[in-house]
């Protein structure tokens, strides 16, 4: 499995992702940078006074912090912490191009997918990425939005909810020494009163948690970086320098070269903030007032997730890290516990449980009204096997874990940017139309 993980990235993928982002910015004119933050303080003012709506309708904001917090996960933490180890100090600068990429493509996603779309919250394609692909191209190619689907699924059902529970499981194991039968049980339970709910559930806890648990892990690093200001200054020029070079580690080990530091750089950038999947519509695509609102907020969430969660989880490894001989959660772990001590280390752990819960949670949901596009039924009973399924990860091999993701999030790519590509240009001058008159004071 590592082997494919490997090929499917190495380095293609990376590449093609990345020149299709710069082909979706160029069309778009940049909107995705250029108006998503004035969006966000125009939506943050009009929050007041909102009326209650059918159960699947998701409110602008309230979708914000929802999908920031089901990218903010092991990705951060962990995720960030592999990519510097494999890919040296440069890769995070490519973490940082794949969530410029990332944005212009959630952004055209959630536009198409409102302005489009069902209407009627009862029907399965509401507020989904399959909704366009049947629209566009599902004549010529039936097969392609119940594949998609089918893809979304497995990552939910399997990747993201293995992972995410297999990453705290071992962390809470080695911190605390609890047994790993008893971390899957609280992780069972507590995912079953979440997920049973449905999505209500979902987004209050997100909305509840997400804001202050991404502060607190923000200012613990920042409070890490001012106290260590040349180090944390020579962190961020190694940053630059070494996404265009080889980094030597010298001693007769082997370096890092340029293409592997894009390789682990965007695949585990990917793997952060889950752009070009086709999951942004199942949130932000949940609320038809205004098509272009929706849009830019969803095109916010890779710009925060990546270049300011990763950022500072990056730049305080570098600046105290071992990056060289440890790697993942610990190697984060270790990092914050250089700078603030026992508080560090109690920080990192309580944001990874955090962190890794509500994107659990949250990809609970998208695999569910994936189950139901595909087979309808009784979703209660898929919810339920969704937690059984949480249940099961911590006794899975770290690796077998890691590289399924590596690879499922690979397929996903290569089925879902190629059909979002044709639709984007297809429908261009009606969205920059649609996204240009959106006011944005």
């Amino acid at each position: 499995m590592e082997l494919l993980a490997s090929w499917i990235w190495n380095p293609l993928l990376s590449l093609i992702y990345l020149e299709v982002g710069v082909l979706f910015l160029v069309l778009t004119r940049g909107y995705a940078l250029r108006r998503s933050f004035s969006v966000l303080k125009q939506a943050w003012r009009s929050r007041g006074g909102r009326k209650q709506k059918a159960d699947k309708h998701i409110y602008h904001t309230d979708a914000f912090i929802t999908a920031l917090a089901a990218g903010i996960g092991v990705g951060n933490l962990a995720g960030v912490g592999t990519a510097i180890h494999l890919g040296g100090p440069g890769a995070l600068f490519w973490m940082w191009m794949s969530a410029l990429a990332g944005a212009s493509f959630r952004m055209c996603s959630v536009y198409i997918s409102v302005s489009s779309g069902p209407k009627d919250t009862r029907s399965p394609l509401y507020a989904t990425p399959m909704a366009y692909i049947e629209q566009f191209v599902g004549k010529r190619f039936p097969s392609l939005a119940p594949l998609l689907a089918g893809l979304i699924l497995f990552q939910g059902l399997v990747s993201a909810n293995l992972i995410q529970a297999n990453s705290v499981s071992h962390a809470v194991t080695n911190e605390l020494g609890f047994s790993t039968f008893l971390v899957a049980f609280v992780l069972f339970v507590s995912v079953a009163i979440v997920v049973v709910g449905g999505i209500k559930s979902i987004v209050n806890f997100s909305v509840a948690s997400a804001p202050f648990m991404v502060v607190a892990y923000v200012i613990g690093g920042l409070i890490i970086l001012f106290n260590n200001p040349a180090e944390a200054f020579k962190a961020l020029v190694s940053v630059f320098s070494y996404a265009f070079s080889p980094y030597s580690i010298g001693g007769g080990v082997a370096g890092y070269t340029i293409m592997q530091t894009i390789q682990y750089g965007v695949s585990r950038g990917v793997f952060s903030h889950f752009s070009g999947m086709g999951i942004a519509p199942f949130l932000h695509g949940a609320n038809d007032d205004t098509p272009a609102q929706g849009a830019y907020l969803a095109a916010l969430v890779p710009l925060v997730d990546t270049l300011i969660v990763c950022t500072i989880t990056g730049l305080v490894i570098l600046t105290l890290g071992d990056w060289h001989g440890l790697t993942g959660a610990y190697l984060t772990v270790t990092s914050f516990q250089t700078g603030l001590g026992v508080i560090g280390r109690v920080l990192v752990f309580v944001c990874l449980g955090l962190f890794a819960f509500t994107t659990i949670i949250n990809w609970a949901y998208f695999s569910e009204r994936c189950y139901n596009y595909l087979w309808g039924g009784n979703v209660i009973l898929y919810r339920w096997f969704f937690a059984v399924s949480t249940f099961c990860g911590p006794f899975l091999p770290v690796a077998l874990v890691w590289s399924l993701a590596d690879v499922v999030i690979g397929i996903m790519l290569i089925v879902h940017l190629p059909i979002l590509t044709y639709i984007m240009i297809r429908t261009l001058p009606s969205m920059v139309k649609g996204l240009l008159d959106h006011p944005t004071q």
